[in-house]
């Protein structure tokens, strides 16, 4: 097969990167496009909002308390073994969420299979085998493959509402989950290898300078030595606060247009334009971090995030008689929080890349991704807390606002 493709001039690791973009596509797709999903059982059950968002929470303590195993899994067992086992998880986590009928079975349900499911199928895995492939070419490599998660969130989120007003949130659930593991179980068995070296390949492919087809492998950092930098600190508290602003929007963004008085399925498509603005923004943000540096890039990320969050503020705050201008307004914030914010994933790949590259750099993801779990279960509660308290989004806007500064101050002193 590696040979098939050498033939006509493919270098596997662009093979190994198409494989991570439909693999990404569909897990990381499914868990932002949950805000969907969200909205229509928040319509059926009528729980409420703080309680229903803790089915995210308790699915990413599970992300955050596994994060680091999963980092050691995959070092140690690598993609081909690791993936079809999270693709398991994801299918059956889905199918029993179908059947729940209460909040305590959903919340087992989802927090724990899913949880486990988005550890083993998400960023952790993906962006350590990255360095394996690309040195050169790393920040592309990242960016491409990143796209899947964008591009997935609106094909998801699309065909959610669609399947949801047709045949209800949970029929929708099941058959995401069959088809979770139909696609996902085979394209990973069948096309993972473990670097470009062990299968006698250059990375970044012939183009890369001879010398370096012998070079051997980095150890890189230890476990020990990462932890003990400053960097490895200023980067954890960036992926924490990312946690934080990603999950409060991608569970309760959909919703607030729903309040807004949109249609569930035109949220969706909403939701879904930032998925590939997701997409847009990794593939320019992730090269072009390779040219001028990762810290410039996060100052104009943050900058424009900024901005985005201030436009959807002031959406929700117009009458639904200003039509077009909440259009107006509600499209810069899905242009720029879209490219910005929700596009900075390789950035801070490359970035952790940059430090801590070498054979314990998938334990090394992990260990920072508890942050992230931990991050990303506190958001979607805590905005849901605050609406149930206060009956709007205000405060939640101004605090992911706060959370993207942060998120900037970590990853530009890193």
């Amino acid at each position: 097969m590696i040979a098939w493709f050498g033939r006509r001039g493919i270098y596997y690791g662009w093979v190994i990167v198409a494989v991570m973009f439909v693999t990404l596509f569909i897990s990381l797709g499914f868990r932002f496009a949950f805000g969907v999903f969200y909205s229509a059982i928040l319509d059926e059950t009528g729980w409420p909002r703080a309680d229903t968002a803790g089915v995210v929470s308790a699915s990413m303590i599970v992300y955050a308390c596994t994060a680091a195993l999963i980092g050691y899994l995959f070092d140690r067992l690598g993609a081909r073994v690791l993936f079809p086992i999270g693709a398991l998880c994801m299918g059956a986590g889905l199918m029993l969420c179908s059947t729940s009928e209460s909040l305590a079975g959903l919340t087992v349900s989802y927090g724990i299979l899913l949880g486990f499911s988005y550890a083993a199928l998400g960023f952790i895995p993906h962006m350590a085998i990255v360095p394996r492939w690309f040195h050169q070419r790393r920040g592309l490599a990242s960016a491409v493959s990143l796209a899947g998660v964008g591009l997935g969130s609106l094909g998801v989120a699309a065909l959610s509402a669609e399947l949801i007003l047709r045949i209800g949130w949970r029929e929708t659930m099941w058959w995401f989950g069959i088809g979770a593991m139909v696609v996902l179980i085979p394209i990973n068995l069948l096309f993972h290898r473990h670097s470009a070296e062990r299968i006698g390949l250059v990375p970044d492919g012939p183009s890369t300078r001879p010398a370096t087809r012998t070079a051997p492998v980095k150890d890189g950092a230890t476990i020990g030595d990462a932890v003990r930098t400053p960097a490895f600190w200023l980067l954890s508290l960036a992926v924490t606060m990312t946690g934080v602003c990603t999950m409060t929007m991608v569970v309760h963004q959909t919703r607030l247009l729903v309040d807004m008085g949109y249609s569930l399925p035109l949220a969706s498509l909403i939701f879904g334009t930032l998925g590939v603005m997701r997409a847009i923004g990794g593939l320019i943000w992730g090269p072009l971090s390779d040219r001028i540096g990762r810290a410039a890039c996060v100052v104009i990320i943050c900058g424009i995030s900024i901005v985005g969050l201030a436009l959807l503020w002031l959406t929700s705050l117009l009458p639904a008689e200003s039509f077009a201008l909440r259009i107006a307004l509600l499209s810069g914030y899905v242009l720029t929080f879209g490219i910005g914010f929700n596009g900075m994933a390789p950035v801070y790949a490359s970035a952790v890349s940059d430090k801590f590259a070498g054979r314990n750099l998938g334990t090394i993801f992990g260990l920072l991704d508890l942050g992230f779990g931990l991050g990303s279960a506190v958001g979607p509660w805590w905005a849901g807390w605050m609406f149930d308290r206060y009956g709007n989004y205000d405060a939640v806007i101004l605090g992911v606002a706060l959370g993207v500064m942060i998120t900037g101050l970590g990853l530009w002193a890193a």
